[in-house]
């Protein structure tokens, strides 16, 4: 399923009711006058602290079934950062993919669907990092009954305008008639009083991995995650040790579960599971069980992670 907007570029300007950061985006004109230098600088992590939906959704969602169960997006208008994918799926420093559901994703969710009887949600803390329309963390929060599901991706934007409609969609305004499998259906926002009470379920992140821990501020190890998930997040070889040290900092130990879903090779940007899984293996913290997708044109695998702790 997939959904539209019904908005302007204005109703997307930041208002006071809710934390910001300044996107470096907003600096550029062009995807020219955006690389004239080699790299952007990051946008550093942060909480969004919604207050009020209204200024994020529009009045009205358009909704329209797809092929799987999951809703996913598009736009006919947006902001800056909508424009930027025309021509490029990564901008580095400045957008990393979030506005795309990419293949690995929905491995991730045919994973969890199939083993959903040996991976205990109940009362779970997950977070789902690089979520862009988070699929597998929307599969988890509507099948199961996980204590939390956090989310995460590097743009604002994409939160906003993919991650918690998408949310929404799946949850408290997931169309129920069965004329909406037959076409498209309108759905009214402002009729729903308790979509603010849903989003506040979940903590949204955004901006780079490097520090990002510090702004989760978990403490002790009873506060951290349970499962984090990834889709398509090990593209680039010089983010991977931000990655990991995510996943190693945030994953409940000797317990936790991280599930990495990649492809093998990422063509012209140099990442893919084989990098990630020497940076793994020289630190000695965790065990790798790898999955296979035999199918696929490059092939995709997920990793799944566990402290060696575990098996002790």
């Amino acid at each position: 399923m997939s959904f539209r907007f019904n908005f302007s570029s204005e109703e997307l300007e930041p208002t006071e009711n809710e934390s910001t950061v300044q996107n470096p985006v907003d600096k550029y004109d062009s995807l020219n006058s955006l690389f004239q230098s080699d790299k952007q600088p990051f946008i550093p992590p942060s909480e969004l602290v919604l207050n009020n939906l209204i200024d994020i959704l529009p009045s009205t969602l358009i909704a329209e079934p797809q092929e799987d169960n999951l809703l996913e997006t598009n736009y006919n208008e947006g902001t800056r950062i909508l424009e930027l994918t025309a021509d490029s799926d990564i901008v580095q420093g400045v957008y990393e993919g979030g506005l795309k559901t990419w293949e690995c994703s929905h491995d991730l969710v045919e994973f969890l669907s199939k083993n959903i009887i040996n991976l205990d949600f109940e009362g779970k803390k997950i977070l789902e990092l690089g979520c862009g329309s988070s699929l597998p963390g929307i599969y988890i929060l509507t099948t199961k009954n996980p204590f939390r599901v956090d989310f995460q991706d590097y743009n604002k934007q994409v939160l906003k305008l993919v991650t918690i409609p998408n949310i929404l969609l799946n949850t408290l305004l997931c169309p129920k008639t069965k004329d909406f499998f037959n076409g498209t259906t309108e759905i009214d926002v402002p009729e729903y009083s308790n979509l603010l009470d849903q989003v506040k379920k979940s903590r949204f992140f955004m901006g780079d991995w490097s520090g990002l821990t510090d702004i989760i501020n978990l403490n002790s190890e009873q506060e951290k995650y349970d499962l984090i998930l990834s889709s398509e997040t090990i593209y680039n070889t010089d983010s991977l040790p931000k990655l990991y040290n995510v996943i190693k900092y945030s994953l409940k130990r000797p317990s936790g579960v991280a599930l990495i879903a990649a492809k093998s090779i990422y063509f012209g940007v140099g990442g893919g599971v084989l990098p990630f899984r020497q940076l793994i293996e020289q630190d000695k913290v965790f065990g790798i069980k790898i999955f296979y997708n035999a199918e696929a044109h490059v092939k995709r695998e997920i990793l799944m992670l566990t402290f060696l702790d575990s098996f002790t």
